[in-house]
C-alpha cells in the first residue's frame, strides 16, 4: 500500500525529538510515498509559545522542508510542506492571511485548547478530574470546531475528537452525534478531509482519532480521509497505518487522500 503520512512534527516545536534527517530516513524505511511535514503554526504571536516554534524560527522551518525535499530527490518519496494551524477565537485574522499566502501543500486545522485549558497536555491532567470539566470541555470544543470549519479554510480536519485523549470520552448521545454530523457536513461541503490519526492508540484512550462512530458519520457526510501518525519522533513515522486502513475499510472508505499545492489526490488502498 502507498502511505501518505501527512501529520508529522519537527524539533522546532519544542516537544518533538529527532533531526529532520532521522524523520526522513524513517519515512524512507517505512516505504512511504508522501511524507508531510506539518509542524505547529507559530501564529498568532505569543500563543502557546512553549509548544510551537517561534515566529522568528519560521524561516528555518521553510528552509528545513526545502532541505529535506532536496535530500529525498531520486527516491520514490515526495516531501510535502504543510502546517498545523490552531483555532484561536478572536485572533484568526492574524493567522489566516499569513497561512493563505504561504506555499503550503496543505493545512491541518486543529484545536488543542478550550479557553485557557490545554486539554491534551498531561501537565493539566488534574483539571480533567474536577466535576463538570468533561462536559464543559466537550461543549466548548464542539462549538469551537463548528466555528472553525465554518469560518476558516484548511484542507484537513485534524484529530477531530482529541479531547478524549485521557479517556474522558463524550457521552455519544443523539445530540452529540447531531453536532458532529453538522460539523462534518460543513467540512465536506468545503472540500475538507477528515484525518485518521493513529496517535490516539498510544495515549490513555487507546483509540484512533476519531472514533468509529464519528468515522461513520463522516462517511455519511461525504468526507474523505487522510492518514496521520502525528509523529513527534522518527520511530512514530507511518505508525499503525495498517490498523488505520483496516478501520477505514470497515467504515466504508476505499482509500486515503493526500495533497500537493492544496490539490487533493485520492490514493486507493
Amino acid at each position: 500500500m502507498r502511505i501518505a503520512d501527512l501529520h508529522t512534527h519537527t524539533a522546532l516545536c519544542k516537544h518533538a525529538k529527532g533531526t529532520a534527517e532521522e524523520f526522513l530516513a524513517a519515512a524512507l524505511a517505512r516505504g512511504e510515498s508522501w511524507y508531510g511535514i506539518s509542524d505547529h503554526c507559530p501564529w498568532p504571536a505569543g500563543y502557546d509559545s512553549e509548544s510551537r516554534m517561534e515566529i522568528s524560527d519560521f524561516p528555518r522551518y521553510r528552509e528545513l522542508v526545502s532541505d529535506i525535499r532536496a535530500k529525498a530527490e531520486g527516491t520514490s518519496l515526495k516531501v510535502l510542506y504543510a502546517i498545523e494551524m490552531d483555532y484561536v477565537p478572536g485572533r484568526m485574522e492574524e493567522v489566516c492571511p499569513l497561512v493563505e499566502k504561504e506555499d503550503f501543500d496543505y493545512v491541518i486545522g486543529s484545536i488543542h485548547y478550550t479557553g485557557n485549558f490545554a486539554f491534551d497536555n498531561p501537565d493539566f491532567l488534574e483539571e480533567w478530574k474536577r466535576e463538570g470539566t468533561a462536559e464543559q470541555v466537550w461543549n466548548v470544543y464542539l462549538d469551537s470546531l463548528k466555528e472553525y470549519v465554518t469560518s476558516c479554510n484548511f484542507q484537513i480536519l485534524g484529530h477531530a475528537d482529541l479531547p478524549k485523549k485521557f479517556g474522558y470520552r463524550p457521552v455519544e448521545s443523539e445530540s452529540f452525534r447531531k453536532r458532529f454530523a453538522e460539523i462534518f457536513e460543513i467540512a465536506s461541503a468545503k472540500g475538507m478531509v477528515l484525518e485518521l490519526n493513529t496517535a490516539g492508540l498510544h495515549v490513555p484512550v487507546h483509540e484512533i482519532y476519531p472514533s468509529r462512530t464519528l468515522l461513520e458519520l463522516a462517511k455519511r457526510a461525504g468526507m474523505k480521509l487522510s492518514y496521520g501518525s502525528d509523529a513527534h519522533a522518527p520511530e512514530a513515522i507511518g505508525r499503525d497505518f495498517e490498523t488505520a486502513a483496516a478501520l477505514a475499510r470497515e467504515c466504508g472508505f476505499s482509500g486515503f487522500a493526500t495533497f500537493e499545492k492544496r490539490h487533493m489526490i485520492e490514493v486507493p488502498f
